[in-house]
């Protein structure tokens, strides 16, 4: 069996999580993949992040991805006003600007700036994935007051899981991105041998001036519980 990471929000810093994948943890072809989401906007290249885990995909790794806020707020962009305003307003102007550089494709309000393996990409993106029947991987988090919690999809994306009850979920460790933390704080949740909920992003598009201890890429290996790390390499 192959080793198994997991990687949170990249926010179109592609230099990062190059190094973090090929000199850092340098997966084998039956090695697996797991991204949480949160590819695009705020950071230089969202399109390039794309184009590798596209090409990622293509050369035969396994590669499982989760759709993330800000690519669901993309998708939702089309839909009129107001729902373009909010992506713009998360940055998604950043995302519209690398994608023309990249391909020279125009905004034409249709994401007709996406080639059709981009726009492939982003809709076949899944919401969670369970594996091992142990671990529950989200982008954001889970309605902690549902009777299913895997069927509200839209708090997957937008929420937290900061209150969860010490009962929620109680068969599972829940692995998420979406809310930046410092890594030292990340890494010692990690350590805590009661704990089921577990927060991976290290606010790497931030690059420590959201707080102290942000602006890292981060990669936890499943199987021995380790994390690794790079810090922010792209400029911005």
């Amino acid at each position: 069996m192959g080793k198994r990471w997991v990687i949170p929000d990249i926010h179109g810093y592609v230099k990062t999580v190059t190094s973090l994948v090929n000199d850092l943890i340098r997966p084998a072809r039956y090695d697996e993949l797991y991204f949480l989401g949160d590819y695009i906007d705020r950071g230089p290249d969202s399109s390039a992040v794309v184009e590798y885990i596209i090409g990622l995909m293509r050369s035969g790794y396994t590669i499982s991805c989760l759709i993330g806020n800000h690519e669901q707020m993309m998708l939702d962009s089309v839909k009129g006003e107001s729902e373009l305003c909010l992506w713009q307003a998360n940055s998604g102007q950043a995302t519209i600007k690398s994608y023309v550089k990249m391909f020279g494709f125009d905004d034409d309000g249709h994401l007709g700036f996406l080639p059709k393996a981009h726009l492939d990409f982003f809709t076949s993106l899944k919401q969670y994935f369970i594996v091992d029947d142990k671990y529950i991987l989200v982008h954001g988090g889970l309605n902690t007051t549902a009777a299913n919690p895997l069927e509200d999809t839209e708090a997957m994306l937008w929420s937290r899981l900061d209150d969860a009850p010490n009962d929620f979920m109680q068969d599972y460790r829940i692995i998420h991105g979406h809310t930046p933390e410092a890594l030292d704080v990340i890494a010692d949740k990690l350590k805590q041998p009661n704990r089921r909920i577990f927060g991976l992003d290290a606010g790497c598009v931030y690059r420590g001036m959201l707080f102290p201890g942000t602006g890292y890429l981060v990669a936890l290996d499943l199987d021995k519980w380790e994390l690794n790390f790079v810090e922010c390499l792209d400029k911005w």
